[in-house]
């Protein structure tokens, strides 16, 4: 197969934890169908949610530790229109946070996805729903939306059909009506929404920010204020050919349509016990990070889907800092299966998941909720 249509495989859909990159195992398939990947998802579930509050502006100039780059961060203040969804603490009367109940405190439920499809994002306020699908010969980004963060995703509507972006990951800032997604040619990309429709689709930056490596898993905070993404630059880990690390560009959201043609920062989480990561979920407010990681015992060998590629997690002090208190949670990793975050609420009381095998096999969207 030829290095660029292997690199391709490797990389789309949602085998980023593994991006056909294992050394004595073929690509990972999903479920495919004139090119295009599709997941599988049965049943509802349902969850109690509200959401906070994107923090206070910070700006200042900062090289991230372990990074070659330097970078100003600009981040609004406020509440956003769709940060908060009305549920209150009972004894405050601020909205409730999920934040200080531990990453270990979940129930987790199959998400249905109706029409099926794979990386569903999850607005802040836990409402909305977007996801990809592949209909009519082509694929759609999907919207579902309920009233309500307790009841079931009802089923959603296309909101944007293209044969050729294959938008993944699709995540929408509501403050500057822009859908982010990913595409298998390896930039993040950018769609502005002019009144009931929607612009041209461009890359989000310049070449430096997008263009060196293979790019995905976009990762807007609830401003559009910054960015964090995945880049397949990573050193190989055990049986895999490559490795992945995260990076963060930003912009004014209300001056600039696009990030600047600056080299990003890296923001990969150090390694206390993870061999490859991939998948960030990054909150709303930019200071917490779930993500999904290999355990490094046994040196990356070994079934990779034993269970043991699950759902760890980090958190900063500001925009421009670097990680801390990087520690995985034992119960979001299921046995058969590579689990990957893919969003949270701003209140981190939700979180939706994507399951899938490395090699041919079955994949399953999931919600995992605490509070």
């Amino acid at each position: 197969m030829p290095t660029g249509v292997r690199r391709a495989r490797c990389t789309v859909a949602v085998a980023a934890l593994v991006a056909g990159c294992l050394k004595p195992n073929p690509a990972y398939d999903s479920v495919e169908t004139d090119g295009g990947t599709v997941g599988s998802t049965t049943t509802t579930t349902t969850s109690t949610t509200s959401t906070g509050v994107v923090p206070t502006s910070s700006t200042g100039t900062t090289e991230v530790t372990g990074t070659s780059a330097v970078t100003t961060s600009t981040a609004t203040s406020g509440v956003l229109p769709d940060m908060s969804s009305g549920t209150t603490d009972t004894t405050t009367g601020e909205p409730t946070s999920c934040w200080d109940l531990g990453i270990d405190n979940w129930d987790v439920s199959t998400l249905s996805l109706d029409p099926p499809g794979s990386s569903p994002m999850l607005t802040p306020d836990a409402k909305t729903l977007h996801w990809r699908a592949f209909l009519g010969n082509e694929w759609h980004v999907i919207r579902s939306a309920r009233d309500d963060p307790a009841v079931a995703f009802p089923a959603g509507m296309s909101i944007w059909p293209t044969s050729s972006y294959q938008a993944d990951r699709p995540a929408f800032v509501a403050g500057t009506q822009e859908l982010f997604f990913d595409s298998p040619g390896g930039d993040i990309y950018v769609l502005p929404r002019d009144g009931d429709g929607w612009g041209t689709p461009t890359a989000a930056g310049g070449a430096q920010a997008f263009g060196i490596g293979h790019e995905s898993h976009p990762n807007p905070t609830a401003d559009g204020a910054v960015l964090l993404f995945q880049r397949d630059d990573g050193l190989p880990f055990g049986q895999f050919q490559l490795g992945f690390n995260f990076y963060q560009i930003t912009r004014d959201p209300q001056i600039h349509a696009t990030f600047p043609d600056v080299p990003p920062v890296k923001v990969s989480p150090s390694d206390p016990g993870f061999g490859v990561l991939a998948c960030p979920a990054l909150a709303p407010d930019g200071l917490r990070l779930f993500f999904g990681a290999f355990d490094s015992d046994g040196g990356g060998q070994g079934n990779p889907n034993d269970g043991r590629a699950g759902v760890w997690f980090a958190e900063r002090d500001s925009l421009d800092g670097g990680w801390h208190t990087v520690v995985r949670s034992p119960s979001l990793r299921v046995a058969g299966f590579v689990t990957c975050p893919v969003a949270v609420s701003a209140d981190g009381c939700q979180l939706t998941l994507q399951l899938f095998t490395i090699g041919p096999g079955p994949t399953e969207t999931r919600l995992a909720r605490r509070g």
